[in-house]
């Protein structure tokens, strides 16, 4: 998770409220395939304001979590490798139609972790 320490109470609670308004879209790989990872996990959310701070974190490491997985297109023509689990950008990497329901999954369980994570540090203030 997001280091978020020096986080006042009323910023922790406006980042719980942000988690709070995800809802999954369920979209179809149809409706996100050419957007970059980013973009796509923003559709899926619903998040149209775009995400800042603690909540694109968020979204950064489930970027990353469906990089490590193989889930991603690389659309680097020059890549040896069309699904991409090397370290990268995953701003340049595309969901793939074969891992998008499981980026979607994964988006889910982060979300929820998140908003936990949120929760319990709330309640120490």
């Amino acid at each position: 998770m997001a280091a978020i320490e020096n986080a006042s109470r009323s910023e922790i609670g406006g980042y719980l409220k942000k988690m709070n308004t995800i809802q999954r879209k369920d979209l179809r790989f149809t409706n996100v395939s050419g957007n970059q990872i980013i973009s796509a996990l923003l559709k899926e959310t619903g998040l149209t304001a775009g995400a800042t701070g603690f909540v694109y974190q968020v979204l950064q490491g489930v970027a990353n979590e469906a990089r490590r997985r193989g889930l991603l297109v690389n659309p680097n023509p020059y890549s040896r490798e069309t699904y991409s689990t090397a370290v990268g950008n995953t701003g340049r990497m595309l969901p793939s139609l074969l891992g998008w329901e499981q980026t979607k999954g994964i988006l889910m369980a982060h979300v929820e972790d998140a908003k936990r994570y949120l929760r319990g540090f709330k309640n120490k203030r």
